[in-house]
Formats: C-alpha cells, sequence, structure tokens
C-alpha cells in the first residue's frame, strides 16, 4: 500500500529508484546556501594558500588545479540537475493531470447540485445555447472515459472512487 494518496507524492516519494533517491539529494544539496558558502571559503583558502606559497604552491596563478576541480564538478553536477529537473517535471504532469480529473468531477458534481436545486423546467443552462449542451455533453463522455490513472490491481475504478 502507498504511503502517499497523490499521484505525483507517489511517483515522488513511494517509487523512487535509489539512483533518483541520490541524484534528488545531491541537487539538494548544490541549491542550498551552506553549498555555496562551504565552496566559497574553500576557493578562498585554496587561492590565499597558494598565492602565499610562492615556492612550494601545489597551484600557482591562474590555477589550473582550481579549474580543473570545477570543471568536473560542473560535468558531474549538469546532469544530476537535468534529472531532478525532468523528475519535477514528471511530477508536475502528474499534479496537472490529477488536477484536471478533479476539477472534471468538481464540474460534475455542480452540474448535478444545479439540476437538483432547480427544478425541471429551469431554463438557466439552456439559455446559454447549444454550446452549454455540446460542452455538457463532451464532459460526460470525459468523465465516463477509462484512463490509465484510474486502474487500480487490474480492475478499473471510477474518478474520484476511494482506493
Amino acid at each position: 500500500m502507498p504511503l502517499h494518496r497523490h499521484p505525483a507524492n507517489q511517483r515522488r516519494y513511494d517509487q523512487r529508484t535509489f539512483g533518483e533517491r541520490l541524484a534528488d539529494q545531491v541537487t539538494a544539496s548544490f541549491g542550498s546556501w551552506a553549498f555555496i558558502s562551504v565552496q566559497t571559503v574553500i576557493v578562498i583558502i585554496w587561492i590565499g594558500v597558494n598565492l602565499l606559497a610562492f615556492l612550494h604552491g601545489w597551484d600557482p596563478y591562474p590555477f589550473i588545479l582550481l579549474n580543473l576541480v570545477f570543471s568536473t564538478q560542473a560535468a558531474y553536477a549538469a546532469p544530476l540537475l537535468l534529472l531532478s529537473q525532468n523528475r519535477q517535471a514528471e511530477r508536475d504532469r502528474i499534479k496537472a493531470e490529477h488536477d484536471f480529473r478533479v476539477n472534471q468531477l468538481s464540474l460534475q458534481f455542480l452540474i448535478a447540485w444545479h439540476r437538483d436545486a432547480h427544478p425541471v423546467g429551469c431554463e438557466c443552462v439552456s439559455k446559454l445555447g447549444p454550446a452549454a449542451d455540446d460542452a455538457l455533453a463532451e464532459l460526460d463522455r470525459e468523465l465516463l472515459a477509462p484512463t490509465s490513472d484510474c486502474v487500480t490491481n487490474g480492475q478499473q475504478v471510477k474518478p474520484g472512487a476511494t482506493r
């Protein structure tokens, strides 16, 4: 049983692989003030030690080794950041699809409540013209159409039903 009910949270927390968890942890640290501060201090110390040690500096000016370290860091950071962004985009798509289904269900309830609250001969919707009837008919078809996120254990589940 998943720990999270929202489909995007299930994908984000319950279904991640080890590599995805590791990439998310590393990219979370890259974007922190602690990382930026520590890296800045290390660079200042590196440059200071090498400038003061004219004779025995391991990386004399123009700091080729420091440049190599930064290039290596960037070579590893860029793919990790892209992986994390791709997963975030996937979570956003899942959330958008879920929100769309919730909005459709909400509209269906509003239509049902409108029909219950108004008499049979009410012309509120009919005053809007055939476009409103067409939109409601299309909505009914979409709400009744099965989707891949409505299948649980091989059985079809109606949108909005608790699982």
